[in-house]
């Protein structure tokens, strides 16, 4: 069968292919749409696979973990953020081992489209040693992520798929069917005892290293590391970058015979011997990768070991951008250094570029606006100044025009924090503290933030929207929500009962009671020398609800903010 797909779709036959069983992770772009392909997937297939929305990416790979103790296949989706969240357990899993096959899809957002932060989340790859692979090209990724889950097995350690957005969101056909991938068998090993400890940290170390170097052997053989053309000069294209330098050179002209064109999936560990023996006769390479210089700054460490005659540009040589997405646009002017192309045609291609003006706003019928409205009246009327941090999700939306609310904005669960600090030190009466928190926000990290604070009495108000989802993201459940990731009911824990059995005083009112919303933010906005928090319980529009019919959607179309 011939199949279209999208590159995140792509991963997700892969996943199916190799005999995944347990998928789990934390909402995000661009991460969240393999979970969801697979919900689908499943469906179609009749796949005997598990899916959970955990409550932060901490959980999903512990999860994930337990899950391979049990002898399945698990797989874990993280966008860049969200993997800094689960370093702590992937620090230790990689000493430890796996028992079943566990793979981690990890999306990364060059040019912070739907992020708060640009960063390349290969540093980790690297720190926690673990084997990564990127796919190059939508057309072959399902065999590559079924790689992965095969490699896994066979080296009892998790894998790391890394993706950009752009390659998500990236459409071509299939060039194998991905039913007929078999299915990843692995011998049934006891999963018990799984121990990382001091006691035995150093000889787990020594044993991943030698991991690591049957890994590299097998990776100067894959077949997803590709060359082409025999020139003097070359391009390196690390994962989905192939796939737009083979776009530069369909729209500039095709210069292969010109230049050698070598394509790199492989990461971590690096094929040293396959690349010096590509690079034995060429006098400079052009590295292409998305983030920072990563395997450019390998290469000039592999060319001195090798002694090889090839000169090694780059990100680190000023030949690329080190920030933001590499646009067509950039290879192309690159690509005039190697050879000779019209600037016309180079300044021709496209280079999209996020908007530098604030542009965000709420979407039709969000519960935000009133209770924000009302805010901002109260503040002017006791003469206040709203000293406001929010976490990320639609409240990121209040940093505009017209209520320019929001000063403080980092990390999930982090609003709390910054707020409890800064009253607890500055004490200026003429200031009101306030934190934003998302539900979503609450279960992943605020909720530690809010006892400490109230531990420390710190003099600040909490406000937390509960939508009755992770609205921002898709709607996605939470342990608030009414409904698991397969749409069944399931008893959702209230935010004020776990807040008051912690004794902080906790009020709950709807953003369209105006009444209701009014005397609720008046009481909160008196915090006085305690903590005190204000739940606006209003849900999405675009929100799933549990009905006596089961769970249905209230809107499906006008959504504008989030992805």
């Amino acid at each position: 069968m011939v199949l279209t797909v999208r590159g995140e779709q792509a991963l997700a036959w892969g996943a199916l292919a190799s005999g995944v069983r347990f998928v789990t992770g934390y909402p995000g772009t661009p991460s969240k749409g393999i979970f969801t392909a697979l919900q689908r997937l499943r469906t179609e297939r009749n796949a005997p696979i598990t899916f959970h929305w955990a409550n932060n990416e901490k959980v999903a790979l512990e999860l994930a973990i337990g899950a391979t103790l049990a002898g399945l296949p698990a797989l874990v989706c993280v966008k860049s953020v969200g993997m800094n969240v689960l370093l702590d357990a992937l620090m230790t899993v990689n000493l430890s081992g796996v028992s079943a096959p566990l793979v981690i899809a990890l999306g990364d957002d060059p040019s912070a489209w739907t992020s708060q932060n640009e960063q390349d989340t290969r540093w980790l790859a690297f720190m926690s040693e673990l084997p990564l692979l990127e796919p190059t090209y939508v057309h072959n990724a399902p065999q590559l992520m079924h790689k992965a889950f095969s490699l896994s097995a066979q080296i009892e350690l998790p894998v790391i798929v890394r993706f950009p957005k752009a390659f998500a969101v990236a459409e071509a056909s299939l060039e194998v069917d991905p039913t007929s991938l078999p299915l990843i068998n692995f011998p049934k090993r006891p999963s018990l005892p799984s121990i990382a400890s001091g006691g035995i940290a150093v000889a787990q170390h020594a044993a991943l290293h030698e991991k690591l170097r049957w890994v590299e052997q097998r990776f100067n053989a894959s077949p997803f590391n590709t060359v082409k053309g025999d020139a003097p000069v070359a391009v390196l294209s690390v994962g989905f970058c192939a796939t737009k330098v083979q776009e530069v050179l369909s729209r500039v002209g095709d210069f292969s015979d010109r230049v050698r064109l070598l394509v790199l999936a492989t990461t971590l560990p690096l094929p040293r011997q396959w690349l010096a023996e590509q690079l034995q006769k060429v006098a400079s390479v052009l590295v292409v990768e998305e983030g920072e210089p990563i395997v450019e700054t390998q290469m000039r460490a592999l060319a001195h070991e090798f002694r090889l005659p090839c000169v090694v540009k780059g990100k680190g040589t000023g030949d690329l951008p080190r920030e933001g997405e590499v646009t067509l646009r950039r290879i192309g002017r690159a690509l005039r250094a190697i050879v000779e192309i019209a600037p016309e045609v180079v300044e021709a291609l496209p280079d999209p570029e996020r908007p530098k003006d604030f542009t965000l706003r709420f979407c039709e019928g969000c519960p935000f606006p009133p209770f924000l409205d009302t805010l901002v009246q109260l503040c002017r009327e006791q003469g206040k100044e709203p000293i406001v941090a929010a976490d990320p999700g639609c409240a990121i939306v209040a940093m505009g025009k017209p209520y320019e609310l929001v000063r403080i904005k980092h990390s999930m669960g982090g609003a709390v924090n910054f707020i409890a600090a800064l009253a607890k030190m500055e004490r200026n009466s003429q200031r009101r503290y306030i934190a934003l928190v998302g539900d979503s926000d609450f279960f992943h990290g605020a909720f530690l933030g809010i006892l400490n604070a109230s531990a420390w009495k710190a003099p600040m108000a909490v406000i937390i929207v509960d939508n009755g989802g992770a609205a921002f993201t898709g709607g996605q459940p939470h342990l608030g929500s009414s409904f698991d990731a397969d749409g069944n009911f399931v008893a959702p824990i209230p935010m004020e009962r776990l807040l008051e059995a912690a004794n902080i005083p906790v009020k709950v009112a709807s953003s369209f009671d105006a009444r209701g919303i009014r005397q609720g933010l008046q009481w909160v906005l008196g915090y006085g020398h305690e903590l005190r928090v204000l739940i606006v319980r209003e849900p999405c529009p675009f929100v799933p609800v549990w009905t006596a019919e089961g769970l249905k959607p209230k809107r499906t179309e006008g959504k504008i903010v989030g992805e």
